[in-house]
């Protein structure tokens, strides 16, 4: 079953908008537990401060990156099924793979860091009852956040390249060997059927094979 043109352009988006907020669920907690470190301190930092909502969003953004995943899992897969018929070879490039991942860093990254800073903003204003601003990237409650977020959003996007590298490269080998197959079939068939094909019939049953002879000559007089 194919997923129709429209439909590919919009998984597109939503798998991205998944990953962003895969990659704002773990930055968010690499930084607190960063802060406050392991064990107990890091769970009750995780309850508290304005983080009740935490444990459901977090499930609900673990479940939109799993369905990204599975989605994009999916598509490869039918994607290496086809060109297994075809006989085709994709060959991954590295540099194509490199050249995409600054790029979608970069998405990332912003994305993630507008989520971020929106969130605790948020955050300390139910708690605090004030607001933050650029603080939660800049400021010395989280003087660690923009590396954490730099090197999340970095891995998600290595990731990603690979996922969009993998898949570009299937289609590529996939055209390729069908614009083959469409070079090799005839145009025209040198001899296209007619109905003139020899008959199978006795030489007699056949049109044209004259009239009987006369009554007179096969019965006796």
């Amino acid at each position: 079953m194919r997923v129709p043109g429209v439909l590919r352009r919009r998984i597109r988006p939503l798998a991205f908008w998944a990953l962003a907020g895969v990659s704002l669920l773990v930055a968010h907690d690499a930084v607190i537990f960063v802060q406050v470190g392991p064990g107990a301190e890091l769970s009750r930092a995780l309850r508290s401060g304005g983080h009740d909502y935490w444990g459901v969003a977090s499930g609900l953004l673990l479940l939109a990156g799993l369905l990204g995943a599975l989605v994009s899992g999916i598509r490869i897969r039918r994607l290496r099924h086809a060109a297994g018929r075809l006989n085709a070879t994709p060959r991954l490039r590295g540099r194509r793979l490199a050249a995409r991942i600054p790029g979608m860093w970069l998405r990332l990254f912003t994305v993630v860091a507008i989520g971020f800073t929106v969130q605790e903003n948020v955050e300390h204003l139910v708690d605090h009852s004030h607001l933050i601003g650029t603080g939660a990237l800049l400021g010395p409650e989280y003087p660690l956040a923009l590396p954490i977020l730099g090197l999340i959003t970095l891995l998600a996007a290595v990731g990603a390249a690979l996922v969009v590298s993998v898949e570009r490269e299937l289609v590529s080998a996939i055209a390729t060997a069908l614009a083959g197959i469409r070079r090799r079939a005839p145009r025209s068939l040198r001899r296209p059927p007619t109905d003139d094909a020899p008959s199978r019939l006795p030489v007699l049953a056949r049109r044209g094979a004259g009239r009987a002879p006369p009554v007179s000559l096969v019965t006796p007089g």
